[in-house]
């Protein structure tokens, strides 16, 4: 009976909502427009005080082009867009043209960013971009490349392959004529590629065991052993055989005993030169010369000694003459004489270098007066004073008595010949300079004019001799002089300098947790155990924690460690485990103790490898293995750290072991490059850094960044280790597997966690990733008992059947597990809110058509729907395609914000429906009360658009950085910032709750009042059906999202995600389909037939069941 009356009550809800909009509808002024065929299809009406006019919609013209039209006769044609130049969807598109609108698809091969089959008037910008194939892997075959093309791609086989029956087969180079290597050389054929090697005898420039790929061109060339030295013994020329060589004794020796001995030709053949010739014996050969007075036309040679013939020489026939001017030469055979002309008289120095001089009057000295020089010429001579003397009579060359040479003052000139800081002292013809004390002179003092060099007085520097100060005093030259000053560390007392002791200073100059120990003038600083010195120099030294973990840190955090303490006693059954915990740490001693000696990274992976081999085939207990690894990450960690802080080990390398790889890199200039991103590479694995996340590490010293891998370390640290923290009710209905090698990101700098780029990590698959299975990142978590693997902190980007992509905002031991088999919780939700906003965005879609289309129910209310719709279409819309867009981080925010905006506005249209709905109810009871429609629709529009807008305009300013997550482009909700969303809409949530109770009400009281025969209706259940879905049309439904806790979490997550994904179904059920006056109109437009005007339009409900006193008029 109760729920009888239930139904009956949800039935005059409805009834009276249902009359309320007749009754708004039929109380406005006569409007032509209001007859829907007033304008001709896709036209809309426009009423004016006297008259109207019809104007055609977007994408359509009238036929007789003017905007504004009305009467019969005028129709609207559809615009083809399709069919303008350049076509309006752009290149590599297909433009398909709708009605009033046009479809834009990409080709085969391109892609929109938009998605195909966009529509105008949808959101974002058509562009059709090629898509690279090339991008995915796998897509060619092994050995063969993938080459992308405009809409397409080719794939083309490696150097060293061809291409048989779509298949790269290697080249079998070697079996080629002529073979690839050239002559004198040995072929070997390998995969993709050959190695050349020479014969004995020969080599190439390139080395042997080329390899086709390598640099340079191999060719062998035969080895000249020749160019070896002491091939051949002494005196023997070697001569170089294509691939050997021989020796055979020069020209001019003779081989003896095998050595080559010198000929003497000239005891042999004492004519062997000729007449007049002197043979000279040399080592290997012989040489012949002519006597003094013959010559030869012919240089001698040994293989032509019959042109070498000695002949006289005439001496007189040569120009110049031998004897010199003013001579005259006489022949002789062998030789020849000088005789001198008349006035001239021989040279004593013989016919070697007779000349024939003048008579010199020179040779008497008073034929010139005193400091005068006399010069002889042919047949006179002239004198001239000497430099520092004048003439008396003022002419430079003179000869004859009475001339005399005057003494020059230098030293009177100015500015004074001596220069600056000197003195001047004038003596006969010349003059001398001598420094100032304190200066001096390269070319010394007492300088006298014509000395050589230039004189310069400079100041001499003091300082550079040895004693000049006392002990610990510097000396500072100055002009002239200099003076003394105590040394930095030293200070001046009683004209000694004496040291400073820094290290009692207070406070100490080398900072907190270091020793300050004082030297002569100066003072040194050391860290304290498990410090090391911070970059700087001793002016700013300090001391930093050694930034790894050592032994004394692992083994206070897990009692397993703590077990296997030197002198514990260990059980038996532990002994193993024990063992292989000791040998880790004894690797770990090793960086932390020794901290002055380079860590060899090397030496401590192999020692590493041994541990995991063993660990791998022993079988120990869920916690034993769990602290086990814990230790050997951890120990992995510190001695790839430690190895970094070695001044020597500032290099990159790679180290690889059967069980761990190693890929480490020191970051040094590198960075300084824009948008520097760094690759590792190991054991197929790969992880992708940014500079902007190194530098936000706040790395000091040394910045190094290292990739490991782990082979065979997912066999213990399998899946049973798995424990999803996120939904613990869902671990039961998971099936999942290990399908990843474990790996390890080390970095050094503080900062661990939180980065604001996130580190890519690129995991090979062990097994081919299969449809039903959904990968999941997790990471290593000490702090989850004692050790397991959980999810939190990293997301999939992507996953193909080989490689799956993590992305993490923190350097993390990471792995990947395949849950599979039935549907997970999560998943199932996804599919299902995915689907129930397809549906709810296609009825939305229909609803804003219908209430911009059909004119018959066009009205206030009508008004309210259409911008609730419209806003939860763009929301919708916008989670559905942009959510997870997360690569892009300013774009990722950009869509937060958005989605913050969009769902604030579909809240504030529903408090608007809820208040309009209620003082539409309310008019039912009191006369000429306040109405809904007395409020102006451009007020409601400021309301529910430009609160949101505040709101989301106010978050932007107080926390820029909250919008955007690592994984989802959301609220964050991990500050708080979620409350600038959630506070408004639990507001709003508890006032339509509150109106909607105050509208039940009222209605219970007046339809008490009401005719019995409404009750016996036959749409009453169609009716309380459309009252009660008032509750999801005004969004109280989303206070099903606060009870998702506790056991009831799962029933809640369900019921929250089906009823509103599917608001927008609602909407068009409760607006469109359960409308008469829509339903009458969906039936016109499918049987084109046209209603006669003379029809009511109240949705079959008698207007008489309704009292007088709702009219608000």
């Amino acid at each position: 009976m109760w729920s009888f009356n239930l139904l009956l009550f949800w039935g005059y809800c409805g009834i009276f909502i249902w009359v309320m909009f007749s009754l708004e509808s039929m109380a406005v002024d006569v409007n032509e427009c209001a007859d829907t065929t007033t304008c001709p299809a896709y036209a809309k009406c426009t009423d004016t005080p006297d008259s109207y006019y019809c104007t055609c919609k977007r994408g359509f013209l009238s036929s007789n082009g003017m905007e504004q039209f009305k009467g019969p006769g005028v129709t609207c044609i559809d615009i083809d867009e399709c069919s303008q130049s350049p076509p309006p969807c752009g290149p590599n598109s297909v433009c398909r043209n709708l009605l009033g609108r046009y479809k834009c698809s990409c080709w085969p091969g391109f892609s929109s960013p938009t998605g195909n089959d966009w529509i105008l008037g949808n959101p974002g910008r058509f562009i059709c971009t090629d898509i690279n194939e090339c991008l995915s892997s796998g897509v060619c075959q092994e050995h063969a490349e993938c080459i992308n093309t405009s809409g397409s791609y080719k794939c083309r086989c490696q150097v060293g392959f061809i291409a048989h029956n779509s298949i790269c087969k290697d080249i079998d180079e070697c079996s080629q004529s002529p073979p690839p290597c050239g002559p004198n050389s040995v072929c070997e054929n390998l995969l993709g590629r050959y190695k050349c090697n020479c014969l004995p005898g020969f080599s190439s420039p390139t080395g042997n065991n080329w390899i086709s790929g390598n640099p340079g061109r191999f060719v062998c060339t035969d080895i000249n052993e020749c160019l070896s030295s002491g091939v051949c013994q002494e005196h023997a020329e070697c001569i170089n055989t294509l691939g050997s060589y021989k020796c055979r004794c020069q020209v001019g020796f003779i081989s003896h005993n095998s050595i080559c001995k010198d000929v003497d030709e000239c005891a042999r053949n004492s004519t062997i030169c000729g007449l007049n010739s002197v043979c000279t014996n040399i080592l290997g050969k012989y040489n012949c010369s002519c006597l003094p007075g013959y010559f030869s036309p012919a240089v001698w040679t040994p293989e032509k000694p019959e042109d070498f013939i000695c002949t006289d020489i005439d001496e007189c026939s040569q120009d110049p003459s031998p004897c010199g001017p003013n001579s005259v030469c006489i022949n002789t055979l062998g030789s020849y004489s000088c005789r001198c002309n008349k006035g001239f008289r021989p040279n004593p120095g013989g016919s070697s270098n007779f000349t024939c001089q003048n008579v010199n009057e020179c040779a008497d000295t008073t034929t010139c007066p005193a400091y005068a020089k006399c010069t002889d010429t042919l047949d006179s001579y002239y004198c001239t004073c000497k430099r520092g003397f004048l003439p008396s009579n003022g002419v430079k060359q003179f000869k004859g008595p009475g001339v005399t040479c005057i003494d020059i003052d230098e030293c009177s000139q100015s500015p004074p010949p001596c220069g600056p800081n000197s003195v001047c002292e004038n003596i006969l013809g010349r003059y001398k300079c001598s420094c100032l004390p304190g200066f001096s002179s390269p070319t010394g003092n007492d300088w006298i004019l014509g000395n050589p060099g230039r004189f310069i007085c400079t100041d001499i520097n003091e300082c550079l001799s040895s004693g000049v100060c006392q002990g610990h005093a510097e000396c500072i030259n100055t002009l002239g002089s200099y003076k003394c000053r105590c040394q930095v560390g030293f200070i001046a007392h009683n004209s000694i300098c004496e040291d400073i002791d820094e290290c009692s200073q207070d406070p100490s100059p080398c900072g907190p947790n270091s020793v300050c120990t004082n030297t002569l003038g100066s003072y040194s600083c050391s860290c304290l155990e498990g410090f090391r010195p911070n970059a700087g120099g001793s002016l700013n030294f300090t001391c930093k924690r050694i930034p790894f973990k050592c032994k004394e840190d692992v083994i206070p955090d897990n009692e397993w460690v703590q077990l296997c303490q030197v002198g514990a006693a260990v059980e038996r059954e532990h002994g193993s485990f024990c063992t292989l915990m000791n040998a880790t740490f004894n690797v770990l001693d090793d960086a932390c103790e020794n901290r002055n000696t380079v860590v060899s990274l090397k030496s401590t992976v192999e020692s590493f490898a041994s541990v995991l081999e063993q660990t791998s085939t022993s079988n120990f207990t869920k916690e034993e293995t769990s602290a086990l690894a814990t230790v050997v990450l951890e120990s992995v960690k510190s001695t790839t750290l430690a190895a970094f802080l070695k001044p020597s080990a500032n290099v990159s390398q790679t180290i690889q072991t059967e069980q761990l790889e190693i890929e480490s890199k020191i970051i040094k200039e590198e960075c300084n490059e824009e948008n520097m991103t760094f690759h590792f590479k190991a054991k197929g694995d790969e992880m992708k850094i940014g500079c902007s996340t190194i530098e936000e590490s706040k790395s000091t010293g040394t910045t190094g960044v290292a990739f490991v891998s782990f082979l065979g370390m997912e066999s213990f640290l399998d899946e049973s280790f798995f424990q999803d923290q996120q939904m613990p009710s869902a671990i039961s209905q998971r099936k999942v597997k290990m399908n990843s090698r474990v790996v390890q990101g080390i970095m050094t700098g503080e900062k661990k966690d939180g980065f604001s780029d996130p580190i890519i990590y690129t995991l090979e698959n062990i097994e081919p990733k299969q449809e039903f299975e959904r990968p999941i990142c997790v990471s290593w978590d000490t702090n989850v008992e004692g050790g397991r693997w959980t999810s939190s902190g990293c997301v999939v980007l992507e996953a193909s059947e080989t490689h799956t992509v993590c992305s993490c905002n923190q350097m993390v031991n990471l792995a990947i597990i395949m849950a599979y088999g039935e549907l997970t919780m999560d998943f199932s939700l996804y599919i299902i809110s995915h689907v129930g906003m397809i549906i709810s965005l296609v009825c939305l879609v229909l609803a804003i058509t219908t209430f911009i289309l059909c004119r018959s129910i066009q009205n206030h209310n009508t008004y309210l729907h259409l911008h609730l719709c419209v806003c939860l279409f763009l929301a919708k819309a916008l989670f559905l395609t942009g959510v997870d867009k997360i690569h892009n981080k300013m774009g990722c925010a950009i869509i937060a914000g958005f989605l913050h905006y969009l769902y604030l506005a579909c809240f504030f249209w529903m408090l608007i429906e809820a208040v309009m709905l209620f003082l539409m109810v309310r008019n039912l009871k009191v006369v000429n009360y306040f109405s809904s429609r007395h409020i102006k629709m451009w007020y409601l529009c400021v309301f529910g658009y430009g609160i949101p807008g505040l709101v989301v305009a106010v978050s932007v300013g107080v926390q820029p950085q909250g919008y955007g997550m690592h994984n989802r482009c959301w609220l964050n909700t991990e500050t708080g910032f979620i409350w600038s969303f959630l506070g408004p809409v639990c507001t709003i949530i508890v006032i339509n709750s509150i109106l909607l109770t105050w509208t039940l009400c009222i209605l219970r009281q007046k339809l008490s009042s009401v005719n019995t025969e409404v009750s016996k209706l036959k749409d009453n259940r169609l009716l309380t059906c459309k009252a009660f879905a008032q509750l999801f049309i005004l969004g109280c439904s989303w206070v099903l999202g606060i009870f998702q806790i506790g056991s009831m979490a799962r029933i809640m997550a369900y019921l929250f995600t089906i009823i509103n994904s599917l608001q927008g179904a609602f909407i068009f059920i409760i607006h469109c389909l359960l409308n008469r006056q829509v339903q009458e109109e969906y039936r016109r437009c499918l049987t084109r037939k046209i209603k006669p005007s003379s029809e009511s339009h109240t949705s079959g409900i008698l207007l008489s069941s309704v009292p007088s006193t709702s009219k608000t008029d």
